[in-house]
């Protein structure tokens, strides 16, 4: 990171700056080494020899700038493939010998169902001796949910994910399952999860039965908020549910930057108030938003938040200036480093595509379309009559609304049509309601949830609940109006499963070359321009 220059007024990036954000050097060839191995299966052998030889380039061609940019940035991809290969199970499809069997699992991750009959998730199979060590199955079992890490015994149906998945199965292959069992037994505990594990579980059930206590009896409004604030759409009523997702607007119910900059905010405040001192207050707000990412189920978007916020809390605090793109290179470095297989993971694609499309072209179009018009410029201060500085704000909000919505479409759409078959571009105009009504009952909810602490403090906690309800049941009246609209949707099976991953490359190469761009007709047309030619392809394919 580099100190802040007064005299440069600069502050994108520019293939002449791009010193302002070298963590890109590190995080597009993480990225790009981590999709090779997992679409190709590259051997981690010859990946991480070939690397060596590019550290060895790189060093006797340091008096070539662009020699040594090249070597490095090859030798992070065939380390980033190296590192994959190396940690994550394999990818190949595999057909089981046998449909039934007892299978010893590492549990990854396991949701209990909204009904509360079984839970589904994600584990591993560690036997050694059957010949699918290593994989990962989605699971379907009965009985209570375990916590994270539990290594159990389970007997089920398994099967192969199928060779072209569509819909949930396509999801589910998206975080490196190849195997899918269904009707499972829980058999014995060969492992149990660590205490944190078992402590993050019992936390989030406390906390779903917190907030669905409301001061009359309302089992959707309780499930909105606990899925608000959980990040469970799992937990949402059907029809909301449906409204959401043909709106484009599912998003705000996943633990992400809306949540975790509110929190941040909303804790920072508390402790100016309070007068703790700037490090350990932040150091305090950062810990407990962890705990809080861990405690909801540590999904990609809400690691990415959490990494971009301390980075740019680190940064302050250092006196030394964290762009916005170097703190999302930096969290998705960071990421994959830590989890290899989350390159496959659609909400880690999702999220980061869609940062870097706020980032490189919804935010800066946002600030050029909201500049003093002539009018507020020559209009002084004390001459300012109530109906123009509303006029003026309204004009500011929806013209910034808009550009970020679009900027976030427009990144989302490749991968979203590959991922599910269908992108919603009316979602553009509805965020621009449901955004920022969604800010509300997530500071309800966190009011709440500081009442949670004491039972002394049920009857204003249910009544914060009650507040907070309300405004998500006005959310889904709107959602459920708008999802009536005709053509709210569009729908297209893309027949070449490569078109998704590759349209992401191009949006994202797209956006990154065109941050440098001073009109909103370059920073929006250029990507819409780009999505409008990937769409022709995938439509002629």
């Amino acid at each position: 990171m580099a100190r802040p220059d007064t005299l440069d007024s600069a502050t994108t990036l520019t293939p002449t700056r791009f010193g302002h954000c070298p963590a890109l050097w590190l995080a597009i060839p993480l990225l790009i080494g981590c999709a090779a191995d997992a679409g190709w299966n590259l051997s981690a052998g010859p990946s991480l020899a070939l690397g060596m030889v590019g550290v060895l380039f790189a060093w006797l061609g340091n008096r070539e700038p662009k020699i040594a940019a090249c070597a490095l940035a090859i030798t992070g991809i065939l380390f980033g493939a190296a590192w994959h290969h190396l940690r994550t199970p394999p990818q190949e499809r595999i057909i089981p010998r046998r449909s039934f069997g007892e299978f010893p699992i590492l549990v990854e991750h396991a949701t209990p169902r909204k009904t509360g009959e079984g839970w589904t998730g994600l584990g591993v199979i560690t036997d050694r001796d059957g010949g699918l060590f290593r994989r990962r199955v989605a699971l379907s079992v009965h009985g209570v949910a375990p916590a994270d890490g539990a290594e159990l015994m389970i007997a089920g149906h398994i099967e192969a994910l199928p060779l072209n998945p569509k819909g949930f199965d396509a999801w589910v292959a998206s975080q490196g399952a190849t195997l899918r069992l269904g009707g499972g037994r829980n058999l014995g505990v060969l492992a149990p999860p660590t205490r944190f594990s078992t402590w993050c579980q019992e936390q989030e059930t406390r906390l779903e039965q917190w907030l669905r206590r409301l001061p009359w009896k309302d089992d959707e409004g309780g499930a909105l908020l606990a899925a608000t604030m959980l990040g469970r759409t799992s937990l949402l009523p059907a029809d909301a549910k449906a409204a959401f997702m043909i709106t484009g607007t599912l998003h705000l119910f996943a633990i992400s930057g809306l949540h975790i900059a509110g929190m941040t905010a909303a804790l920072l405040w508390v402790a100016k108030r309070l007068r703790l001192p700037a490090m350990p207050a932040g150091i305090a707000v950062l810990a407990a938003l962890w705990i809080y990412v861990e405690i909801t189920g540590a999904s990609p978007s809400s690691v990415r938040a959490w990494i971009m916020a301390a980075f740019i809390w680190g940064g302050q605090v250092g006196e030394r200036s964290t762009p916005a793109l170097q703190s999302l290179a930096l969290a998705c470095a960071a990421t994959l480093i830590i989890s290899p297989e989350a390159c496959t993971d659609a909400g880690f694609q999702l999220s980061y595509i869609a940062v870097l499309g706020l980032i490189t072209a919804g935010g800066p179009a946002a600030r050029l379309c909201t500049e003093p018009t002539e009018e507020e410029r020559l209009t002084p201060q004390a001459s300012r009559t109530a109906a123009q500085r509303a006029r003026w704000g309204l004009r500011k909000f929806l013209l910034s609304g808009l550009c970020i919505s679009v900027a976030a479409t427009l990144a989302g759409t490749p991968l979203t049509l590959g991922l599910f078959g269908s992108a919603s571009w009316g979602g553009v105009f509805v965020n621009l309601v449901l955004v920022p009504l969604s800010e509300i009952p997530l500071v309800l909810g966190m009011a709440s949830t500081a009442c949670s602490v004491s039972d002394w403090l049920l009857w204003p906690g249910m009544w914060l609940n009650r507040a907070a309800a309300a405004c998500l049941h006005a959310m889904t009246w709107c959602a459920e109006i708008c999802a009536l609209i005709p053509t709210m949707n569009m729908h297209l099976t893309l027949t070449q499963p490569w078109l998704g991953p590759a349209g992401g490359v191009m949006m994202t190469c797209v956006f990154l070359l065109q941050a440098e761009a001073q009109s909103v007709r370059r920073l929006l047309g250029g990507p819409a321009l780009a999505l409008l030619l990937w769409l022709g392809l995938a439509w002629l394919l």
